[in-house]
């Protein structure tokens, strides 16, 4: 059985930790569909948002919205995407919520990841942007 990212996660990988709390935490996503990409990972490893309980769901959406509201405000995005992927269509299987800036209208492939790894100038610069 293949080892989780997120239960796993390098050191070098920490440095895109933007906040933390005793149920989640905040990730700029290494690999971005658009710029200000974060997910909002489980501390405690769930498959899936079907298999982690109410309480830490409720908590985690609260977080994606609190961060969706701060990157309207800082990134100046026309909108946001907010969701969960389950099942086939997610390439890691840990409850976590995309929060996913649109800077236009045009369709996203959101299933997918970005094809470009995330930039070190591009970490410093988001997490001076988005700390609160």
């Amino acid at each position: 059985m293949r080892k989780c990212v997120f239960c796993t996660m390098p050191q070098g990988e920490v440095s895109r930790m933007i906040y933390a709390d005793r149920v989640c935490g905040v990730l700029i996503n290494k690999l971005p569909v658009e710029r200000g990409h974060l997910l909002v990972v489980s501390k405690r490893h769930y498959k899936d948002m079907l298999s982690a309980p109410d309480a830490t769901i409720s908590h985690m959406f609260r977080v994606a919205r609190k961060f969706g509201r701060l990157e309207m405000r800082k990134l100046k995005c026309f909108g946001m995407d907010i969701g969960v992927n389950i099942g086939g269509v997610s390439s890691v299987h840990h409850f976590h919520i995309h929060v996913l800036p649109r800077y236009s209208s045009r369709l996203l492939h959101f299933a997918y990841p970005g094809r470009n790894e995330i930039r070190k100038k591009e970490i410093k610069e988001l997490r001076q942007l988005l700390s609160i």
